[in-house]
């Protein structure tokens, strides 16, 4: 019994690292506040990551972070209208030629001082749901930020 408790502890000591070295990451603190915000907006787990993407708008320039996630329609009913309430309560400002719009997905931007954010968000429909009684489930999205 005695081991069990001091694995136990042992544990809950190391989980309690792992999570204060992923808020300590090389992330920006703009980032993670972003990242916080959408776990709490959609109740999911948000990934982050570094990558180097060309914004196709703004030669010359990339998109450096990306923030990764998933949902259930059921949750969130409309996660396009729910990204962009997101993003305005949280005084960014919308970039309208970014915007881009096809069956069960959208794509558009948002930007706060120097920093800009490429929002891709799709549903698991198609153009035959109605004919096959295919009822969309999911969600999923990716955001695209640079400084």
């Amino acid at each position: 019994m005695k081991r069990t408790a001091t694995l136990f502890i042992l544990i809950l000591a190391l989980m309690h690292q792992v999570s204060k070295a992923a808020d300590n990451s090389e992330f920006p603190k703009w980032v993670h506040e972003l990242r916080s915000v959408a776990v709490k907006t959609f109740q999911t787990e948000v990934n982050v990551s570094h990558v180097k993407l060309p914004d196709n708008l703004e030669e010359g320039k990339y998109f450096t972070f990306c923030l990764k996630g998933n949902g259930r329609l059921g949750k969130t009913s409309d996660p396009f209208e729910t990204m962009e309430r997101m993003f305005s309560a949280s005084s960014w400002r919308y970039v309208a030629r970014y915007q881009a719009d096809g069956h069960g997905s959208s794509s558009f931007a948002y930007e706060k001082g120097n920093r800009l954010c490429n929002i891709y968000v799709n549903i698991d429909s198609s153009c035959d749901d109605e004919e096959t009684g295919h009822v969309p489930s999911e969600f999923w999205f990716e955001i695209y930020c640079r400084d």
